[in-house]
């Protein structure tokens, strides 16, 4: 049986570039090279696409940018019917037959619908889901608010936009504190677009409040606020859309501060312990717990269902 063209989309312009590289270098490592030819493509931080065996190397990413010298620059036009990735710098007939497009990102750009549009725009087959759904599921408030409406419990939240805050602190602190279950400190910020726990903060007092809102603003155009929970249990679902939704055993991440930094996320070993230098190993560096048996089953349950609930309301 001829195997399918598989292509490996990963990069990107996000903050989360290097964990997207780290997820795809893992993904293409397990990947069945007996139905797929797997092709690596990355979308470097300028935007551009770069094809070449060498990019299944981790050594490729550690001497960028000189390396993609070594790789061929390549184009997914938005045309229906191309049939694959487009070479540049050479005839523009010259087309690399894709089957499949993996999308292994991280963040904007990836995650968030766009990558996707431009996918439906080539009439190509490719993994995950849809524009809306991609949009919705990054936008923490609008995903909020849409799982509110159908009925499954989440907290309560402010959203801030950047300009308001360029315009009075002061205005935004009273908008956020006059927001229901916003109106006692600690509270949690963090960007409204973004994840690996990348710009999070506790405020405690309105001068860590401002502080937590500009450094949110270093990475997004708007924060989330919401309340900080003590004592919070934090559990993971997987949910897979095959005949029937299907929700993976529940999966508890272990963090040692109470709340997952981005150190705690990518960059320790099992043992909870920081790993050598800064290379991230992905999530693989997170603790965690698979089906613990000490959970209340009630709990579990609940997990288990509203994670289903949640997917099918998101798409």
């Amino acid at each position: 049986m001829k195997k399918k063209n598989l292509a490996v989309l990963f990069g990107g312009r996000s903050v989360e570039h290097e964990i997207s590289v780290i997820t795809a270098l893992q993904l293409m490592n397990v990947i069945d090279v007996t139905q797929y030819e797997i092709i690596p493509v990355y979308i470097a931080q300028t935007g551009r696409w770069y094809v070449g065996d060498n990019l299944l190397a981790k050594s490729f990413y550690r001497r960028l940018p000189n390396s993609l010298t070594e790789a061929q620059e390549v184009t997914l036009l938005p045309v229906a019917g191309s049939k694959g990735l487009t070479y540049l710098n050479s005839r523009w007939s010259d087309i690399l037959p894709i089957d499949i497009y993996f999308l292994a990102f991280h963040g904007t750009f990836g995650e968030d619908g766009c990558i996707q549009g431009m996918l439906e725009m080539a009439d190509a087959t490719y993994t995950g889901c849809g524009v809306l759904p991609a949009a919705l599921g990054m936008n923490k408030y609008q995903c909020k608010m849409m799982l509110k409406a159908a009925g499954i419990p989440v907290l309560p939240a402010a959203l801030v936009d950047r300009r308001d805050a360029q315009k009075s602190l002061e205005a935004v602190r009273e908008q956020i504190f006059a927001t229901p279950g916003l109106e006692q400190l600690p509270l949690f910020v963090k960007p409204c677009n973004l994840g690996s726990s990348i710009g999070i903060g506790v405020a405690k007092d309105e001068r860590t409040l401002n502080a937590c809102l500009v450094n949110t603003f270093r990475y997004d155009s708007h924060a989330i606020v919401e309340p900080c929970i003590k004592n919070i249990v934090e559990v993971n679902v997987s949910v897979l859309d095959d005949d029937e939704i299907t929700a993976s055993v529940i999966e508890m991440p272990v963090s040692l501060s109470g709340v997952l930094t981005f150190e705690e996320k990518y960059l320790r070993d099992d043992g909870g312990k920081k790993t050598g230098g800064n290379e991230s190993q992905g999530m693989a560096s997170l603790s965690r717990i698979i089906d613990p048996q000490d959970l209340n089953p009630e709990l579990k349950q609940a997990a288990l269902d509203y994670a289903k609930q949640a997917f099918k309301v998101l798409g």
